[in-house]
């Protein structure tokens, strides 16, 4: 399978998780959110890359480019089965930026996130915020930077 049909299928997969467990009219919604960060993530093609060994049951991973043997993953979206989904900058990686720059990521989650993050915690936010195009610029900004220190 090339990544393109991989991809596809993680899509396919997210889509049918959010159309069994949430309100029809926010599926285009939160589709519309997964399909922007698809978007950015495939316009930058020298720097991220579809992550098809950590997208399984409906998740969506994209990683940083890199010659290791086991790439560090820049974001995933989850379906969250009853729960919003939700978007995860470094997932398993958060922990190895540096203090000022987790600092940064977590104010501007903050910003726009009901869920206050504290200190330490994964660096997430759900669809239901990342709805508001500010936010995802947002996040698209924080991105931007955390490809630039990892």
């Amino acid at each position: 399978m090339t990544s393109k049909q991989a991809l596809t299928a993680a899509r396919q997969q997210f889509i049918a998780a959010i159309n069994r467990d949430t309100t029809p009219t926010e599926c285009p919604r939160f589709l519309a959110v997964l399909d922007a960060f698809i978007e950015w993530s495939l316009a930058r093609p020298t720097l991220v890359k579809f992550n098809a060994e950590d997208s399984h049951d409906g998740i969506v991973t994209f990683s940083r480019v890199s010659t290791k043997a086991r790439p560090v993953a820049l974001w995933a979206a989850t379906p969250r089965g009853r729960e919003m989904p939700r978007m995860e900058l470094l997932p398993r990686a958060a922990r190895l930026l540096p203090e000022e720059e987790r600092a940064a990521v977590t104010t501007t989650l903050n910003a726009y996130s009901r869920d206050e993050l504290a200190p330490g915690d994964p660096l997430r936010i759900t669809f239901g915020a990342l709805k508001n195009r500010t936010a995802r610029a947002a996040m698209f900004d924080c991105m931007d930077r955390l490809l630039v220190v990892t």
